[in-house]
């Protein structure tokens, strides 16, 4: 029994050093600081100019950036929203509600991740569980904290365009 208990520690143990390492996955904190590292980057470099990472490893977070960003904010429901003169309606009564496209959104995709860095920056940065959990749950939690009615006010505009997808 004594055995079969320090067989089940040391692989408790050892998946938790994973899990703290980013082994399984990118965790928040992996996340907010591989970000805010290309964002200040970007800053010195301009952003016209491809910012470069030092090594392998810090090219692939920053080119996960974006992509788990927006993962993370589509699987919450969050959508985006737009002021724009040229924005349909649905995108316009967004707009208040979520974050802004035409005020509050880089112009270039590639660069949305930046929204999110800066809301996990006002949010108060990573906690401690976020060295292990999944940076989609930091994300999630950051962009609640900043638009709060978002979600909610999304939910009728995201099922629609589900709804839109589904039939073509």
């Amino acid at each position: 029994m004594q055995a079969l208990l320090a067989v089940v520690l040391l692989v408790g143990i050892g998946a938790g050093a994973a899990a703290y390492s980013g082994v399984f996955y990118v965790t928040g904190s992996q996340f907010y600081e591989a970000c805010r590292q290309r964002q200040a980057k970007e800053k010195i470099d301009g952003a016209f100019k491809e910012a470069e990472a030092d090594n392998r490893s810090q090219a692939v977070l920053w080119g996960s950036c974006t992509p788990i960003m927006t993962e993370s904010m589509g699987n919450t429901g969050f959508a985006i929203g737009s002021s724009s003169p040229q924005a349909t309606e649905d995108a316009k009564a967004l707009a208040s509600a979520c974050t802004d496209a035409f005020t509050e959104m880089p112009v270039f995709p590639k660069f949305w991740y930046t929204v999110a860095v800066d809301a996990i920056e006002k949010n108060g940065g990573p906690t401690l569980i976020d060295r292990v959990a999944p940076a989609g749950w930091l994300i999630e939690r950051a962009i609640k904290a900043h638009w709060p009615r978002c979600i909610e006010a999304a939910r009728p505009y995201v099922a629609k365009a589900r709804k839109d997808v589904t039939q073509r």
